[in-house]
């Protein structure tokens, strides 16, 4: 996508490639093509990318056939029964005599008395009632929702190759395997900050290793709320003189302040000067960014806006939260994708509410997982995209609703608190893009994500209660034992060393979470 380029969703963020790029508004991707039909051609593009990897068992090769055998004969192009032998043979198809069967059914429907087989009935009365052209319309649309999603399902694969090619064959250094590397990183940053430094370091140039490049990386956003101490008119006042300040800047358009989730509707850009205030209703007000790419540009403003934010009295309280965004463009409808990325999130979610933490935050408190709720993964992964988009709702910790099998798709990491220090976001940002890089990249592994078993939020505190550790300070073994969960985490998300020290600068300034 060129700068100024518009997406009329929220955050569909699509990173440019080599390979051909599909853009469908969601509005149109169904063309009133029913769910069955949707969720067998999930179940095919699921399986030919993966027998397209060399990944598919036999059994699922011979899946595929069938159900792509069941699709043309559902729903092809082959002979199309007429009304009458699709109607009971007790029942001779009668223009009439079907149109009021569906008028009886839909009353019944309609008073919330219609058992399941009506509600199926209706729908067959319904088919059966339209005219033989509109059929034949239907089914045409529906081999072109086919003929898109298998042309985005083969971007999608390419994606995925491009993806492991770009990894160097070994990182640069393991931190599982060298924790002197790791207590050297983390001993550093304390040091910085005992000096009155920067513990975090901020960087511009190439600052994701490629995880947020535009040319083959992820598109990602945030989301910056912020707080004003003060009455309601104080409040008003200092988001009008920040929405100023941002248009003077060159960060937005116009120096208005909008409503909620007015960006969404009014849909997005990946261009610099598309940076909008909103109002919200828990804080001050929320700073959301156009579609961001890992650039100078973009990281300078991001040190721009939140210098105006506290210029103007705002602050990152313990109301506060940061929502990244990021594209998974490369998702596709084979869900075990997803399923891979839910299970990291899940086998690191402690170390991962840590690193949430804001580490300005006074008595480094933390906001609580209210608006952000470990989530639920299914311990047998996703059955399709459908039940990807269902399980996920605003409040997660990781929201996947935007999981829809398109280009377009993205999901947005909830769990971070709300942080105006641009090295604490970038880190976050640079966690968020590579644990959904991480899922596609190691797409056909059989080890878990972990290395070992999963720590829920809270775990690492009641090892330390049941071990009567918890309050003292840790060496030794007990302390390598206790930072093994980041360092499997930094080890499995980054290759570079300075993305590793960032992470670890981040670690050592938070502190462990109470549920």
């Amino acid at each position: 996508m060129g700068s100024g380029s518009r997406i009329d969703h929220q955050h569909h963020l699509i990173a440019t490639t080599a390979s051909a790029s599909i853009s469908t508004s969601d509005d149109d991707q169904h063309f009133g093509v029913a769910e069955e039909q949707q969720r067998l051609i999930s179940e095919i593009l699921r399986l030919g990318q993966r027998i397209e990897l060399g990944q598919a068992t036999d059994a699922e090769a011979q899946r595929f056939t069938e159900a792509r055998d069941e699709l043309r004969s559902e729903w092809g192009n082959d002979d199309i029964p007429s009304d009458e032998d699709r109607l009971p043979d007790s029942a001779p198809y009668d223009e009439e005599h079907v149109a009021q069967e569906a008028r009886e059914l839909e009353g019944q429907v309609l008073l919330g008395q219609a058992t399941v087989e009506q509600t199926e009935r209706l729908s067959e009365l319904h088919e059966r009632l339209q005219p033989a052209e509109d059929r034949a319309v239907q089914r045409a649309a529906a081999q072109q929702v086919l003929d898109e999603m298998l042309a985005e399902q083969q971007a999608t694969a390419a994606l995925h190759v491009q993806a492991r090619d770009r990894l160097p064959d070994e990182p640069v250094v393991s931190y599982e395997e060298d924790f002197d590397a790791f207590q050297r990183a983390y001993d550093a940053a304390r040091e910085r900050a005992a000096r009155g430094e920067a513990a975090i370091p901020y960087l511009t140039e190439d600052a994701t290793g490629g995880l947020g490049a535009r040319e083959g990386g992820r598109g990602f956003g945030v989301e910056l709320e912020f707080d004003v101490d003060g009455d309601y008119d104080t409040r008003s006042e200092a988001r009008e003189r920040i929405a100023l300040d941002m248009y003077q800047a060159g960060l937005s358009r116009d120096e208005g302040v909008h409503g909620y989730h007015a960006q969404q509707y009014a849909g997005y850009t990946d261009a610099a000067n598309a940076w909008r205030m909103e109002t919200d209703c828990t804080v001050t007000g929320e700073i959301v960014s156009p579609i961001l790419y890992d650039e100078p540009a973009t990281w300078q403003n991001l040190a721009t806006m939140c210098e105006i934010i506290e210029r103007h009295g705002g602050h990152a309280s313990f109301r506060t939260g940061g929502h990244v965004h990021v594209g998974m463009h490369d998702y596709g409808v084979d869900v075990a994708n997803h399923f891979r990325l839910m299970q990291t999130y899940k086998a690191y979610e402690d170390v991962l509410y840590r690193l949430a933490q804001n580490p300005g935050a006074p008595g480094n408190l933390h906001r609580g997982p209210d608006w952000c709720t470990p989530n639920r993964v299914p311990a047998d992964g996703y059955r399709d995209i459908y039940s990807v988009e269902a399980g996920a709702h605003h409040g997660q910790a990781v929201n996947l609703s935007g999981a829809r099998g398109r280009q377009s798709d993205h999901g947005e990491f909830r769990l971070w608190d709300g942080s105006l220090n641009p090295s604490v976001i970038q880190t976050q940002v640079k966690l968020s893009l590579g644990i959904t890089a991480a899922a596609v990249r190691d797409a056909g592994s059989t080890h878990g994500p972990a290395g070992g078993d999963p720590v829920q939020l809270g775990g690492h505190r009641q090892r330390l209660r049941e071990a009567g550790l918890l309050g003292r300070r840790l060496n030794g073994e007990q302390w390598r034992t206790s930072t093994l969960n980041f360092r499997r985490l930094v080890d499995e998300v980054f290759h570079r060393s300075q993305d590793k020290e960032q992470a670890t600068a981040l670690f050592a300034s938070t502190r462990w979470q109470r549920r």
